[in-house]
């Protein structure tokens, strides 16, 4: 190697290595907002059980949920309205439906049937296989290529509800919690063909939730949440206000803005394992052997379809 050639290489070494530096901080900090992330995740369903268990109606954990976001992004729901009012009717039912006021309803309303544990698996768990049975419709069979993968997760689906449904009720919380999985595919094609920012979809889903809210509010006064000791008003105002409302919203595109979103998927599928952990800690609520194998199945199911060829 010639001289000059020698010291161009030597002085690109700093480069290279200030290079990695960046891309090491930008992994270390798309995991750092990925483990926030999945920490809200697992949160919120904690604090749909915990509502449930003080006979806290979803309507009025809702006002927590949507409250203070929604007042939040209304001036930019003011402001992006047009952006809004140009987009298919279809679209706003599927964002507002999917992650908004009807789905915290139903999750809410499910979770007084069910653990956390069951309810944090077959809702996110069950997300590749709702995905691909919205699909279906326009993809074909070509939305089930990673059949083998959604096999796995139905049967882990199948193992939930066979073993682990024996009373009526937890059997309606089940059937609940699969609706809300087929909601949020819904929501999630919605918004990625409606192509909104992600403060433009928190936007329209707090604040038109909110605005949803208000009449039952006019006709309900929350009296079980005013009733609330100071330490579970503050629970779920950190977890439903601030957490899911909020932070979740941007640690989750921080995240998979640094990471991808394949890696994201597949690591949010520790969402229900992270979730029943803190539901034992929190309630005793002890797994039973068909919530392990369910869960088991459904996991690596999620795993397994993010690991495939697309």
């Amino acid at each position: 190697m010639s001289l000059p050639a020698a010291q161009l290489a030597v002085s690109a070494l700093p480069l290279c290595t200030e290079a990695q530096r960046a891309r090491r901080r930008q992994e270390l900090q798309g995991w750092a907002a990925l483990a926030v992330t999945l920490a809200i995740w697992a949160g919120f369903f904690i604090s749909l059980r915990a509502g449930a268990r003080v006979a806290l109606p979803p309507a009025e954990l809702a006002l927590i949920r949507f409250g203070p976001a929604g007042l939040l992004f209304l001036p930019l729901l003011a402001t992006r309205w047009r952006r809004f009012a140009a987009l298919p009717a279809r679209l706003w039912v599927g964002i507002i439906a999917g992650a908004g006021l009807p789905y915290f309803l139903i999750a809410g309303w499910a979770m007084r049937h069910a653990p956390v544990a069951d309810g944090a698996t077959l809702i996110p768990g069950t997300l590749p296989l709702s995905t691909a049975l919205l699909g279906l419709a326009l993809q074909g069979r070509a939305a089930f290529a990673r059949w083998p993968a959604l096999l796995c997760i139905a049967a882990g689906v199948a193992s939930l509800i066979a073993f682990g449904a024996g009373a009526h009720g937890q059997a309606v919380g089940y059937a609940l919690f699969l609706l809300c999985s087929l909601l949020w595919s819904n929501y999630t094609l919605a918004l990625r063909e409606a192509r909104l920012q992600p403060l433009e979809a928190a936007a329209l889903i707090s604040s038109v939730s909110l605005i949803a809210l208000l009449p039952w509010c006019l006709l309900n006064p929350p009296r079980a949440l005013l009733a609330l000791d100071a330490s579970q008003l503050l629970l779920h105002g950190a977890i439903q206000g601030l957490g899911v409302g909020l932070v979740s919203t941007l640690s989750y595109s921080l995240a998979v803005q640094r990471l991808g979103a394949q890696r994201c998927a597949a690591v949010g599928a520790l969402t229900p394992v992270l979730a029943g952990v803190l539901a034992w800690a929190a309630f005793g609520e002890q797994p039973g052997l068909a919530t392990v194998m369910g869960m088991g199945l459904i996991v690596g199911g999620v795993w397994w379809s993010q690991r495939a060829p697309r």
